[in-house]
C-alpha cells in the first residue's frame, strides 16, 4: 500500500523567524556551519552548499543588524534552553509545528493555550525532553502526578523548572510576547522573499520529483533504516525546512499518532541522508549515552539485540505498556538504533547495531582523541 506524500510549497515565516531568532542569540552562525560541512562534504556538493548557506548567511547578517540582541524578552525566549536545539519560544510553537494547523494570530494563540493547558491539567501525562520537543507520556498504570510533580521530576535545573510551569501556567501572555517579537521578524525576513523561494523551491521540486519515481517508505528506509511497506499508511506532508537548513526532523511514527505523518526537512539534505551515519554534535552524541542509561530503553535494546520482536511482544516481555514501547522506539528511531519491518501484519524491531556500534566510537574517539 502506497503512501500520499505532499510536499508544502509556501514557507512558514513564523516557524522560520523562530529558527533565525533562535540561530542569532545562540551565536550559530550558517558561516561557521559552512566552514564545517564543507571539511566533510563530497567535492561535486560543496558549490552547492557553499551557495546555500552563503544565502542563508547573508539573511542572518541582515536580520541581526535589525535586532536588538540584548533585548531581555528576545534572549528570554530564544536562548537555548535545556537542549542545544530547543528554546522557550520552540516549546511555544511545537504544537503549531507538530500539527497542519493554520489560522490567524489570535486562532494561533487560542491552539497554543489549549495544548499548553492539557499538559497542564491532565496529570496522566509524564513530561519529558528529547532533542528538540518537550515530551508527554502516558504514566503505566493508570498513575496520575501533579503537574507541580511532574515539573519537578524533570532533568534540568530549579531555575528551568521553575520558567517552564511558569511558562505553561501562563501560555497566553506568553504566546501574545513571542507574537509582538516575530511580527517584526516576520516584516524583515519577507524582504528578502526572493532569496526564500529560490531556495524553498529548489529543495521542494526536488522532493516532487522524488516522489514520483519512489515512495515515502523507500525514503524512511533510507533515512531510519525502515524496512519498507513497515510504516502506517497515512498521508505524509514534507515540509522543506529553509533556516533549519541541517536538520531532519519526523513527527508520528504509529497508528496512535493523529491521522498523518509530518517530515521537516533541512534544505541541505536530499535522499542520500541517513540517520545512524550523520556527524553527530556533543549534545546528540550526550543524548545518545542518555538513552542507552535509560533502563528501559537499555532493555528493549538487549531483549532485541539479536532477533526481531513486536511491540506486544516486547511489552509482556518488560511488563510495559504498548504505548510506552511504541514512545521508546519513537526516540531510538530518532537516532537510527533501530531496525524497523513489517512481516505477517505486525511491526517488528531490531537493534542495529552498526549504528550503536557508531554511537559509541565516536564517543570513545571524542572522549579519548588526543
Amino acid at each position: 500500500m502506497s503512501i500520499e506524500c505532499t510536499v508544502i510549497k509556501e514557507i512558514d515565516y513564523y516557524m522560520e523567524s523562530i529558527e533565525l531568532l533562535f540561530r542569532i542569540i545562540n551565536k550559530k552562525y550558517y558561516q561557521n556551519l559552512k566552514m564545517d560541512l564543507l571539511k566533510r562534504t563530497d567535492e561535486k556538493k560543496k558549490a552547492v552548499i557553499s551557495y546555500q548557506l552563503d544565502k542563508l548567511s547573508f539573511i542572518q547578517e541582515e536580520i541581526e543588524q535589525k535586532t536588538d540582541v540584548n533585548n531581555p524578552l528576545i534572549k528570554f525566549y530564544f536562548t537555548s534552553f535545556i537542549s542545544e536545539n530547543i528554546c522557550i519560544a520552540k516549546i511555544l510553537y511545537q504544537c503549531v509545528r507538530h500539527s497542519t494547523f493554520s489560522g490567524n494570530k489570535n486562532e494561533v494563540i487560542h491552539f497554543i493555550n489549549k495544548y499548553l493547558s492539557t499538559i497542564k491539567d491532565d496529570n496522566t501525562l509524564e513530561l519529558s525532553f528529547d532533542d528538540v520537543d518537550l515530551r508527554t507520556t502516558v504514566y503505566e498504570n493508570n498513575k496520575t502526578v501533579s503537574f507541580t510533580d511532574r515539573i519537578s521530576n524533570l532533568e534540568c535545573e530549579p531555575a528551568q523548572k521553575w520558567q517552564l510551569l511558569e511558562l505553561i501556567e501562563h501560555s497566553s501572555k506568553h504566546a501574545e510576547i513571542l507574537y509582538e517579537i516575530l511580527e517584526k521578524t516576520v516584516s524583515e525576513l519577507k524582504k528578502q522573499e526572493i532569496i526564500l523561494l529560490e531556495l524553498k523551491e529548489t529543495a521542494t521540486e526536488y522532493w516532487i520529483e522524488y516522489f514520483k519515481q519512489h515512495s515515502f517508505y523507500k525514503l524512511m528506509n533510507s533515512f531510519y533504516n525502515i524496512k519498507e511497506d513497515s510504516y502506517p499508511s497515512k498521508p505524509t506532508l514534507i515540509r522543506t525546512q529553509i533556516m533549519a537548513c541541517n536538520r531532519v526532523i519526523f513527527y508520528g511514527n504509529d497508528e496512535n499518532v493523529g491521522d498523518y505523518h509530518i517530515l521537516d526537512v533541512g534544505i541541505l539534505f536530499d535522499c542520500n541522508y541517513k540517520v545512524s551515519k550523520r556527524q553527530l554534535s556533543n549534545q546528540e552524541l550526550s543524548n545518545g549515552l542518555k538513552l542507552l542509561s535509560d533502563p528501559s530503553k537499555f532493555e528493549i535494546l538487549c531483549f532485541i539485540r539479536n532477533k526481531k520482536a513486536y511491540g506486544q511482544e516486547i511489552a509482556a516481555e518488560l511488563k510495559l505498556t504498548t504505548a510506552t514501547i511504541s514512545h521508546h522506539m519513537n526516540t531510538l528511531m530518532k537516532l537510527g538504533l533501530i531496525n524497523i519491518e513489517k512481516s505477517d501484519n505486525k511491526v517488528y524491531y531490531q537493534m542495529n547495531k552498526e549504528a550503536v556500534n557508531y554511537l559509541l566510537e565516536v564517543t570513545k574517539n571524542k572522549l579519548l582523541e588526543d
